[in-house]
């Protein structure tokens, strides 16, 4: 499997400039992921969720971004 796969696998295609950020994460953090005990999607909704954006990245304010990313529960 590459990191970037064809969008025909059902998964976003993500440039080497997208995913450059990962390089810089602690190796502690990413070993962590791999093992499942750091749950990298969760994290993602967090931010998404303090950030007012959607699933998809579209702006649709905190409290709804709360409840959508189930913050509010």
């Amino acid at each position: 499997m590459t990191m970037t796969e064809p969008a025909t696998t059902g998964k976003a295609c993500f440039s080497s400039d997208d995913l450059g950020f990962i390089q810089t994460a602690p190796t502690r953090l990413l070993a962590a992921a791999a093992r499942g005990q750091l749950d990298l999607n969760h994290l993602a909704r967090v931010e998404l969720a303090s950030r007012g954006l959607d699933r998809d990245g579209v702006w649709v304010g905190f409290a709804r971004a709360r409840e959508i990313h189930g913050f509010d529960r």
